[in-house]
């Protein structure tokens, strides 16, 4: 045995790139309707991972809010899995939520005006 990591591992196979918040310029804020607030984990143009204080339904329909530097944007999806990321002593219970969109967000990564496709711009 060498040690080598990486060997048993199952290959990724994510249909899309993720782009964590740092490869968002445009990206300003995320709301979740009902009026959640959500910190965003990860983004892809098929869906989105993040982290809220309240438990996501898996199989629950809902519509995410993307402020730009230049507008917002709605999309709409539901929960595909929810759950305990972490027990915080200070901010109780943290979930994380994967949410499937209905359809493809086109972000084209290092545009200011980002969704480029304006799904449904507000």
């Amino acid at each position: 045995m060498d040690g080598t990591l990486g060997q048993g591992r199952t290959p990724d196979r994510r249909r899309a790139i993720r782009r964590i918040p740092t490869e968002l310029s445009w990206l300003r804020g995320l709301r979740l309707r009902p009026g959640l607030d959500v910190v965003l984990v990860n983004l892809s143009t098929g869906g989105a991972l993040v982290e809220t204080s309240t438990q996501l339904r898996p199989g629950a329909r809902t519509v995410l809010r993307l402020t730009g530097a230049t507008g917002s944007w709605t999309v709409s999806g539901s929960v595909l899995r929810s759950w305990v990321a972490a027990i915080d002593p200070e901010h109780g219970v943290v979930y994380r939520g994967a949410l499937v969109f209905d359809q493809v967000l086109d972000l084209q990564a290092g545009h200011d005006d980002s969704p480029a496709s304006h799904p449904h711009r507000s």
